[in-house]
């Protein structure tokens, strides 16, 4: 588990572990005058360890206490197994619910801040992971993708499939996937899922690049290749996230946390990034291509994108899906 979530949990106060029938009330008291926050049921923290965490470090650390401290007593799964692993989940509603496996396959049913799935067997590819009891990666993929949007559904498995990864870092494949699928017998959103198996490119190189794919094909733009590599004459080389070969056009997700983040940047100051990615311009448009640059903005509102895709001249390639203009993903 990351320092980060361990030593917040370190603050955690369990109810359960405390012998003090007045301390639930005071507790009570202090989370509505804003002193402390109710991760989950009878687990608490003060609410200056839970500012310091991003959004998406408050969940994973609701997560991890409901497996590890709380009452929660079956395999994590969907989202909350997902944020154990580290998978990117686009259109993220940071809800305050965890998710875990039911005990047979009886209808879902919610518990206060739990949440359980109904399941052909709860012990079915159940594997700990950083120290929680959570579904193995293909199950978790597959649950996860049966139960989301398109979007969410690509992103998670672009993530989990792609080519170029950390070393040690969690991994499956296709057929894995699609294994768990089968063996678990999953029947409602099947078809959304084989859907995102067949559009997902572990090339994809981060969750902003698996969104704009898709957001290219909802809207029914021609979809790029991936990761174009370019060779000067001075024998430099160096890939674009997408390119049209039909009209010469390469394309950049700009997410921004290499200009923020120092491990993005490969110790390199974000004035050293911001020139590099300009010599890189510069070299694109020397082979005669041209360059299209995206950033979150367009992701979360469609219509941004659609305009500089239809400005560049990519080419349609059917009319487009019914999809909302605007979403809200967390940044990832």
């Amino acid at each position: 588990m990351a320092d980060i979530i361990a030593d917040a949990l370190a603050h955690a106060i369990v109810v359960a572990e405390v012998d003090d029938p007045s301390l639930a009330r005071s507790l009570q008291r202090a989370t509505v005058q804003g002193e402390v926050v109710r991760l989950v049921r009878g687990i608490y923290v003060p609410r200056a360890v839970v500012e310091r965490l991003d959004p998406w470090d408050r969940e994973l650390l609701r997560t991890v206490a409901a497996a590890t401290r709380g009452r929660l007593r079956q395999p994590l799964c969907g989202i909350s197994a997902a944020r154990v692993w580290g998978v990117p989940i686009l259109e993220d509603e940071f809800a305050p619910v965890v998710d875990a496996l039911g005990w047979d396959d009886r209808a879902t049913r919610r518990a206060s801040d739990l949440r359980y799935w109904a399941t052909a067997d709860d012990e079915f590819r159940v594997v700990e992971h950083r120290g929680a009891v959570v579904t193995d990666l293909p199950r978790t993929l597959a649950e996860l993708a049966v139960r989301s949007g398109f979007g969410r559904a690509v992103a998670a498995i672009d993530w989990a499939v792609r080519v170029r990864r950390r070393p040690g870092a969690p991994a499956t494949t296709l057929d894995d996937i699609r294994a768990a699928a089968e063996a678990l017998a999953l029947v409602r959103g099947r078809a959304r899922l084989e859907r995102a198996l067949a559009f997902a490119d572990g090339r994809a190189e981060s969750p902003g690049e698996s969104w704009m794919r898709v957001l290219i094909h909802q809207l029914g733009f021609e979809v790029p290749d991936l990761q174009h590599e370019y060779r000067l004459a001075d024998g430099r080389r160096f890939r674009t996230d997408v390119r049209w070969p039909t009209i010469r056009l390469a394309g950049e997700f700009d997410g921004r946390l290499k200009y923020r983040a120092g491990e993005a940047r490969g110790g390199r100051s974000a004035e050293q990034v911001v020139i590099e990615e300009k010599d890189r311009e510069d070299a694109v448009r020397g082979t005669g291509d041209g360059m299209l640059r995206c950033v979150w903005d367009d992701l979360r509102d469609p219509r941004l994108l659609r305009h500089k895709l239809e400005a560049a001249g990519v080419p349609r390639r059917s009319r487009p899906a019914r999809l909302a203009l605007k979403a809200t993903p967390r940044t990832l």
